[in-house]
């Protein structure tokens, strides 16, 4: 069946789309937060914008690139976590409040007063500079307004930032905090840079072949069209991918959209709105975006079509999961609008022509060593390595291969192994196995095995064990596995530690492991644990000094730090203060 297009119907759709937006925005409460900061919101990224391996859980905020500004409880409520870690989201805060919301404020460079205080005992009572702490409810209460810390860049930020979220407290689901009233000046409509074509069958092709095409836009905004208007001719069953991105204001970051619908003809066949994400299935971002291109080039593409695997809640108005079937000869309109949660839309209208039959050529398959079925447990077992994925880990079914490279890696004791393909996404952790028959005793506990990431030209620690001449451990990503040993002691360099500190506010080393990663860090005064802050993207590790724990004049310090085989490094010297 053949369905009109409409200009009328489309118009129709725009303006029910945006009265739906109004709806959505009633539903939560308007005056209920307040901004966690005093200056005028402007943003680096924004909820649902596509991250390596997750969804953007809330909205990075500009702090003028610098630290230490002043950030306030958006209601009020009770501290109910706090965690400190040298990755993620570093300093990072929970307020639970009244209304069933938790507020979470992200990379901060300092807690304040009370807050402060009671972290601060419990990393001297744990003896470790990481904690998750839960405090009890009232413990620490805040009034709307209250100065709970300072700004920074803490954890994995990439610069200055407060990273701010809004959840739902039962369901620790975050949600859309511009859902809510914040207020951020965006006048600007999505951009569109392109489409992709893509064949879902071995019997479907687009232009007489079965591989992907892309179509660019010449006008990237408002009313687009495609570079190239001759109908896109296709036969079979087809998905459709676009390239978008939201700007912002006065703004160059390119963050992400917040509605996208897909009609051919004057049918609505796919739809996605970002009004709350579920971190359990926020990895599935791998299935909803092209990985390999995403992976590559940090491309925001978004298919508009759902793998048979993919968990995402994200979707609506889904027929045959956006997949679409062309077999009639006859020509049909297809067009998107994308919308951001202001209500500025792009549109991009373009022609595809259904062939009657097959004509393309086929791409070549080889036969695979196995074909794995995303609902089922599945296995390889070869005679020097063997895969084991649990059921319901891949997005669709895939047809499995494993290659042996030698040479293999610099230092590596086995070959390198290409498992699948390091551009095939995985959802959850599987079982890796690859055999090492003439390990010695004294080496298998500094043994791991190792993924090496071609984008990055970067090896990757897996966690290892070792059995019966097998090295075994779990990975969430396919690629490029080997085994190495690791005898090498992390390093200790200091920055500005020396034998004088007096007047001296701190000092600082720099710890670092080549192979298996810094797993622990024992920092002692006098014997006695000290806290130190680390920060893991730049290595450093710094001691305040603190008139309540030490006095001044004459003390040793000293600092041991372990990597993930167990190779220890200490370094020792008095200083004096």
């Amino acid at each position: 069946m053949r369905f009109r297009f409409s200009i009328r119907r489309c118009f129709l759709s725009a303006l029910c789309l945006f009265a739906g937006l109004q709806g959505r925005a009633q539903a939560y409460p308007q005056q209920y937060f307040r901004a966690p900061l005093d200056i005028p919101l402007n943003l680096s990224g924004n909820f649902g914008e596509l991250r390596t391996n997750h969804f953007h859980a809330g909205l990075d905020i500009k702090t003028e690139q610098r630290e230490g500004l002043p950030v306030y409880a958006a209601a009020e409520g009770y501290v109910s976590r706090i965690k400190v870690s040298s990755v993620g989201y570093g300093y990072a805060l929970y307020i639970d409040h009244p209304a069933g919301y938790t507020t979470v404020y992200g990379h901060l460079l300092s807690y304040h007063g009370a807050i402060a205080a009671y972290t601060r005992s419990q990393q001297y009572a744990s003896e470790s500079f990481s904690v998750d702490l839960f405090p009890a409810p009232g413990e620490l209460p805040v009034n709307k307004g209250d100065l709970i810390g300072l700004s920074g860049n803490s954890g994995g930020s990439g610069g200055p930032h407060l990273h701010f979220e809004i959840r739902d407290t039962k369901s620790e689901n975050p949600m859309n905090p511009l859902l809510f009233g914040l207020e951020v000046k965006d006048n600007l409509p999505p951009s569109i840079s392109g489409i992709w074509v893509v064949p879902l069958s071995d019997s479907s092709m687009v232009q007489g072949s079965g591989g992907i095409r892309t179509y660019n836009t010449n006008v990237a905004t408002g009313k687009c069209a495609l570079e190239k208007r001759d109908p896109i001719v296709v036969y079979g069953d087809i998905g459709f991918a676009i390239h978008t991105a939201d700007k912002l204001d006065g703004n160059a970051n390119r963050c992400g959209v917040y509605r996208i619908e897909l009609h051919v003809d004057s049918l609505l066949v796919f739809a996605q709105t970002l009004d709350q994400l579920d971190f359990a299935t926020s990895r599935a971002i791998n299935a909803h975006t092209v990985y390999e291109k995403f992976k590559k080039e940090r491309t925001s593409i978004h298919r508009s079509y759902r793998l048979v695997n993919n968990p995402l809640s994200i979707y609506d108005n889904l027929l045959n999961d956006g997949m679409v079937s062309f077999r009639d000869g006859k020509r049909h309109k297809v067009s998107y609008s994308v919308m951001d949660i202001r209500g500025n839309t792009s549109t991009l209208e373009f022609v595809v022509e259904s062939a009657k039959s097959f004509s393309g050529s086929a791409p070549k398959k080889e036969i695979p060593q196995a074909v794995f079925h995303y609902e089922k447990d599945n296995a390889l077992d070869l005679s020097d390595i063997r895969v084991f994925i649990d059921a319901f880990s891949l997005y669709e079914d895939l047809d499995f291969n494993i290659y042996r490279k030698t040479p293999g890696m610099d230092g590596a004791i086995t070959p390198t192994y290409i498992v699948a393909s390091p551009y095939v996404p995985v959802h959850a952790h599987y079982q890796l196995g690859i055999k090492a028959p003439d390990l010695q005793e004294a080496d298998r506990d500094k043994a791991l095995v190792v993924r090496w990431d071609p984008e990055k030209d970067r090896l990757y620690p897996e966690p290892t064990t070792y059995e019966d001449g097998w090295l075994l451990a779990e990975s969430q990503y396919f690629g490029y596995f080997s085994v190495m040993i690791d005898k090498t002691a992390p390093t200790i360099s200091s920055i500005d530690f020396s034998a004088a500190m007096k007047n001296h506010p701190s000092f600082s080393f720099r710890v670092r492991d080549s192979l298996s990663d810094v797993s622990e860090i024992i920092p002692r005064i006098d014997g006695q644990w000290a806290l130190m802050e680390y920060d893991a993207k730049t290595d450093r590790l710094t001691y305040y000094f603190d008139s309540e724990r030490i006095s001044h004049g004459k003390h040793q310090f000293e600092l041991t730090v372990r990597d993930g085989r167990g190779n220890e490094k200490t370094f020792s010297a008095p200083f004096e203060w």
